[in-house]
Formats: structure tokens, C-alpha cells, sequence
């Protein structure tokens, strides 16, 4: 047989369109939990004890790597609240609030002891407490000059406020349920 005479065999040919829609990601929730990100803060001994201590005091279902997803949470909160008390004027925090140990004073929270040995630490958040620490911590520096470090020890002051007064160690909380509780709390 000639070449003409064969049977042409047909190509499946791929549509560009379906190839370009093969390679992208679908809309919507991810099939997989999304990846915590990496936050860097200088930590005192003290403050990773008080770490220690704070996941202790969580619902059982709860462990350490979620005590900075819950102190940049309740920090977020108090913020929000902050601000909402002065949203009729042109003011992010209220005008007695000088600097950071104003606003320890204003939440009724002891004040940092100032202890030079800090240690750079990774701290594994999720992406939305990532985006809130920014947010805190763009208005604590703009305002009063802190940096990250002290934004997050705020945080762990607060966070121990609150596990203190609201027991919710014999609960079976989610992580989702600590955060409703917080921002029904303060919000």
C-alpha cells in the first residue's frame, strides 16, 4: 500500500484552553489544610515558659503550636476593640495611650520586665493570624515605634489574662471555638 491509501489515523489534538485550565488551581477551600508560615520573634526564657505554661491551660484538643495562633488572636481583638472606641474620629488609638506600657496599664496587665536575653524564635502561624500580627503590628510601630517581639509579648500577656479568668481546660474546644469565645469576648 501507498502512502495514500493508508488509513489516516487521526491525532487527538489537546485544546489549548483545556491545557492552560489543567495547570491552574481550583477556587474555593484547599483540599488540604493550609501550611502554617514562619514568624520570627526574639522570645525571653520567660515568655517561652509562659508558652509552655499557656498550652497547658488549652482544651484538650489543643497543643503547644496553638498558643501564637491564639495570642496574635486576642491581640487582634483588643486592637479591633481599641479601635472601634475612637472609629468617630480621626484617631486609630485613644489619646491618653502614649507608648506600649500605656496600653499594658489601659488592659489592667503587669508591666514587661525588661530582661536583655532574647532569643530569636520561629513561631508557626497560620496565614490568617499572619495578616492580623501585620496588621497590630504596623499600628504598634507607626505609633508608638514597637517592634514585632514586643507586639507578640503583648499578645502572651493578654492570652494569660484571659485563660486565667475563663477556665477552658475541661471543654472540647477547637481551635475555631477558642477563637469565637475571644472575639465574642472583646468584640
Amino acid at each position: 500500500m501507498s502512502r495514500e491509501q493508508q488509513p489516516k489515523k487521526k491525532k487527538r489534538r489537546a485544546s489549548t484552553l483545556a491545557a492552560l485550565l489543567e495547570e491552574k488551581p481550583k477556587r474555593g477551600r484547599p483540599p488540604r489544610q493550609v501550611k502554617r508560615q514562619n514568624v520570627y520573634v526574639a522570645l525571653t526564657p520567660a515568655q517561652k515558659g509562659l508558652m509552655k505554661a499557656l498550652s497547658q491551660m488549652l482544651p484538650a484538643g489543643l497543643r503547644r503550636a496553638d498558643v501564637p495562633d491564639l495570642a496574635i488572636a486576642i491581640l487582634a481583638a483588643r486592637m479591633e476593640a481599641l479601635r472601634r472606641a475612637v472609629s468617630d474620629r480621626d484617631r486609630e488609638i485613644p489619646e491618653g495611650i502614649t507608648d506600649l506600657e500605656s496600653l499594658y496599664l489601659l488592659w489592667d496587665l503587669p508591666l514587661p520586665n525588661a530582661e536583655p536575653e532574647q532569643k530569636w524564635t520561629s513561631l508557626r502561624v497560620s496565614p490568617q493570624q499572619v495578616i492580623e500580627m501585620g496588621r497590630v503590628y504596623g499600628t504598634l510601630q507607626a505609633v508608638f515605634g514597637s517592634n514585632r517581639s514586643q507586639a507578640f509579648g503583648l499578645g502572651l500577656t493578654l492570652l494569660e489574662r484571659f485563660l486565667g479568668e475563663h477556665s477552658l481546660a475541661d471543654e472540647a474546644l477547637t481551635l475555631a471555638d477558642v477563637r469565637q469565645k475571644i472575639h465574642s469576648n472583646y468584640l
